[in-house]
């Protein structure tokens, strides 16, 4: 084994197995966050609310730092009470130097300034910020040095930086750095996490899990003692749903799925590891977790798993979304080769009383519900993508679920930032064509941009259309020319096949006259011009500078001169509105 060895450390190891179980706590059940904290540390420098414009740059704090102990690199022994466990454990002497850490949470809600301590081993780099106790630091160094130390193959580059759960309640991977308050260090949670950070971050938290749960036990089997935890089993357990297998980071938070199905996944994951590490090294499963990070490299992680659960009589189709962490403000991020979505603990979909496909805690505690969204809204991005046949997309796109304080707040693009603020999921395909606009249509002109969106966004939205039959047919403005139409056509209007209806008779109605009176005008001219000269030519003459069009021979106004004169034509014997007399 090609183990690097502790000196003075192994022998203290010993003596702090059990440092941090008794009042360390996992990660899924943290203290109420920074929310719900009455009064800040002087030592945070926390600001975790964006101006409302949500585009000004929070400042750092201006606190004063706190004074270091004269002799800044040496920290003595202490009996004051810690998470780390018993008052009489012998703590190891340590180097530290003072360093500062600023940190944007990646949820776009929460930056950092922290005064912290610094320390490194052979097998990671320490942060401590300043009031975590040397109990507690020795604790979080010495479990997890043992534990990395039974890696046989190259260590990856890691940094943890250990923060106070009042001034951060959260677990986040930046890079190779994983931000987490004080818990229990032994467990193999934990260490997943860290070999998580090892690896970009957005590996599959069940190949992470299974060989941490390798570690911490050849860690303990090296000490003589027995693993701590769950029951051991050679058997493969069996999931409620096929969804359940994909090993991600969801089905492992029981917030999410069962305690039976956590429990039978981390049994899964384990016996996964140990049957790879039946055939390969250990370089070749960390290489495939950190494969299993990527866009191109999941679709082997997957098939390697799909191997496995075909061993063991199980037919699944595994997901290409990747998750990790959402930090202090966000529950979770999830991330596509298209986008990378960023879930907010208290985000509430704004419509989804309407919404036939959103249930009240939408995207928070159902990981089938979760898994059916994403799925379908990558499949959508993609379509849009192909349909639109543009010579190049930015995919580095953001997209935030999270709820402004105004109850009238829309969803929006925001162009300089790239990225979408999502208040409710029906508009996320309107928001998405905003995006894939990017740099290829200037903004100003509503039709060419709103109109654009409206329009192309009822060709791929499964979260729109009942949502929209719902808005359409009952809202107090529109519903009554809506119904006389229906009644006269005699049958009602589907929105996923016959939007172009709807917009015409709520245009007519409304006395809308212009391409870029609304978004629905702006809809319905394009819908008019494809009907004319059809969808592809109507994008070229979109994108293009040009009002007169050479190969219609039609300059502007004489395009909105025909489609006034269709709207007229066809709608104006349902009702008589003064505007188009």
């Amino acid at each position: 084994m090609n183990k690097r060895k502790f000196l003075l450390a192994v022998a203290i190891s010993a003596m702090l197995a059990a440092c941090g179980a008794d009042n360390g706590q996992e990660d899924s059940t943290l203290r109420p966050g920074i929310e719900s904290a009455e009064k800040e540390p002087e030592e945070s420098h926390l600001e975790a609310e964006l101006p409302e414009d949500e585009t000004a740059t929070a400042k750092d704090g201006a606190d004063s730092e706190p004074e270091l102990p004269e002799n800044e690199t040496e920290i003595e022994e202490s009996n004051l009470e810690s998470t780390a466990g018993s008052e009489d454990a012998a703590l190891t002497e340590r180097i530290y130097e003072a360093d500062i850490i600023y940190y944007d949470e990646a949820s776009d809600g929460l930056h950092l300034r922290k005064d912290v301590e610094k320390t490194q081993t052979d097998y990671a780099v320490y942060y401590f910020e300043l009031p975590i106790e040397a109990q507690e630091r020795d604790a979080c160094i010495t479990a997890t040095d043992r534990m990395l130390s039974c890696i046989d193959g190259e260590l990856p580059d890691i940094e943890i930086a250990v923060l106070q759960q009042e001034s951060y309640d959260g677990i986040s991977i930046s890079g190779n750095r994983l931000y987490l308050p004080p818990q229990s260090w032994d467990s193999a949670d934990y260490l997943a996490k860290v070999l998580l950070a090892g690896c970009g971050g957005w590996g599959n938290y069940g190949m992470a899990y299974g060989y941490a749960d390798y570690l911490c036990k050849t860690a303990e089997a090296e000490n003589g003692k027995a693993h701590p935890g769950r029951q051991e089993t050679d058997c493969f357990e069996a999931l409620s749903t096929p969804e359940f297998y994909d090993m991600n980071l969801l089905c492992f938070d029981e917030k999410f799925v069962s305690p039976q199905d956590v429990e039978a996944a981390k049994n899964n994951a384990c016996l996964f590891v140990n049957d790879y590490l039946s055939g390969h090294s250990e370089d070749e499963l960390m290489e495939l977790l950190r494969a299993s990070g990527t866009t191109e490299g999941i679709v082997r992680a997957n098939e390697v798993l799909e191997e496995f659960y075909a061993e063991n009589g199980v037919e699944c189709s595994l997901t290409e979304m990747r998750y990790q962490p959402g930090g202090a403000k966000a529950e979770y991020a999830a991330a596509c080769e298209y986008a990378c979505f960023y879930i907010y603990k208290d985000w509430q979909d704004r419509l989804w009383e309407i919404n036939p496909m959103v249930s009240e805690n939408f995207l928070h505690d159902n990981y089938t519900e979760i898994r059916a969204f994403f799925e379908c809204n990558v499949s959508q991005m993609r379509q849009y993508q192909d349909f639109f046949c543009f010579d190049s997309y930015n995919n580095d796109l953001l997209i935030y679920l999270k709820n402004h304080k105004v109850a009238s707040a829309t969803s929006y693009y925001m162009e300089p930032a790239h990225a979408i603020y999502l208040e409710n999921v029906d508009a996320l395909m309107h928001e998405y064509i905003h995006s894939l606009m990017y740099g290829i249509n200037a903004w100003g002109t509503k039709w060419k941009t709103e109109g654009f969106a409206t329009y192309f966004s009822y060709k791929y939205n499964l979260y729109m259309y009942d949502c929209w039959n719902n808005i359409w047919y009952n809202s107090a403005d529109s519903a009554k020319y809506i119904q006389e139409y229906i009644n006269t056509i005699g049958k009602p209007i589907d929105i996923k096949t016959n939007f172009r209806e709807m917009d015409d008779i709520i245009v007519y109605a409304s006395g809308e006259t212009g391409p870029n009176d609304s978004y629905q005008s702006g809809s319905s001219f394009i819908g008019w011009l494809a009907d004319q000269y059809g969808e592809a030519a109507v994008i070229t003459y979109i994108c293009s500078d040009n009002e007169y069009n050479t190969e219609w021979d039609k300059s502007y106004d004489e395009l909105v001169r025909g489609w006034r004169k269709y709207i007229i034509d066809n709608y104006s014997q349902y009702s008589k509105v003064e505007k188009w007399r």
